[in-house]
């Protein structure tokens, strides 16, 4: 049997087409199932799943027609009890309840982290395959975190949800959800960089009561966070250069406009210039700092 070797080649091809364009939707459905999943396994089981199939393939096509469930369809659990941050118990590190209550409130930043990067792979259409697979990269990394922090917060006799916690986080999210500038502005170059920023502090106190186990977390979350930010940067520059703006004029107009005046350092510099923040854009923020206005 005499075999066409082009015809093989373009066989090969459609093939490869049709698998990577039955797998994509399967993608973007483990996206939106992990996003209105209020249960907390079953958030982490879609988004590994997600994960896996993005990274099966080396490219992939989005479904032209893919249809986005408003963000008020985001489920989370019916635990931890949200309340405002003012009515929040104080943390005392020096003590087994407050490390306990530190550990938890630091499990819920990362259990919304996992939402965050979710529904920015899944709300914003049209962008290249390696934006999908960079933020599902991100939620597989805070879904590592999350589970860390859980296993570490059983050794206090203690599971997550056992402690009020605050919805802060996800608000932005909520303001964001028509604007991927505003959001890639807000949550990975704003929210996510505050981490990089007070983490340091944080692990100095846990090494100074000698908390090595805590410590260890911190330190693998503070080094995948800069990845995260950096990644904020990579997409904010890309989006800015196809629409033709200046990368700091946007960040500055929508941190402005959402933060107003509630910008708060001081700011890590060595950790904001390795994720991709300009000196001009640390100075920047300097001076808005909120702190620092009210002693002038």
């Amino acid at each position: 049997m005499v075999i066409d070797g082009q015809s093989l080649v373009q066989d090969t091809i459609k093939s490869a087409f049709r698998q990577e364009y039955l797998l994509m939707p399967d993608f973007f459905n483990s996206l939106e199932n992990a996003l209105l999943s209020s249960s907390v396994n079953e958030t982490i089981e879609m988004t590994r799943q997600a994960f896996e199939l993005c990274h099966q393939n080396s490219s992939f096509i989005e479904p032209v027609n893919r249809i986005i469930k408003p963000i008020d369809f985001v489920r989370f659990p019916d635990k931890p009890i949200c309340v405002a941050p003012r009515d929040l118990p104080r943390r005392r590190l020096g003590t087994e309840v407050g490390k306990r209550s530190f550990i938890h409130a630091i499990a819920h930043i990362e259990f919304n982290a996992i939402k965050l990067a979710l529904d920015i792979a899944y709300r914003f259409k049209g962008m290249p395959a390696q934006f999908y697979k960079d933020w599902v990269y991100v939620a597989n990394d805070e879904c590592k975190h999350f589970q860390l922090l859980c296993n570490h917060l059983a050794t206090y006799d203690c599971q997550y949800g056992d402690n009020p916690s605050h919805d802060g986080l996800w608000s932005m999210a909520v303001k964001t959800d028509d604007n991927l500038l505003a959001r890639l502005s807000l949550v990975p170059r704003y929210l996510e960089a505050r981490g990089l920023d007070v983490t340091p502090a944080m692990l100095e106190k846990l090494y100074a009561q000698k908390d090595m186990d805590t410590a260890a977390i911190l330190e693998i979350i503070l080094e995948d966070e800069v990845t995260h930010v950096e990644f904020g940067t990579k997409w904010l520059d890309f989006v800015c250069e196809n629409e033709g703006v200046e990368r700091e004029d946007v960040f500055f107009e929508h941190v402005e406009r959402l933060l107003k005046g509630q910008i708060l350092g001081p700011f890590n510099k060595p950790l904001r210039l390795r994720a991709g923040f300009t000196p001009s854009e640390l100075l920047e923020l300097e001076r808005l700092d909120k702190r620092k206005l009210k002693q002038t």
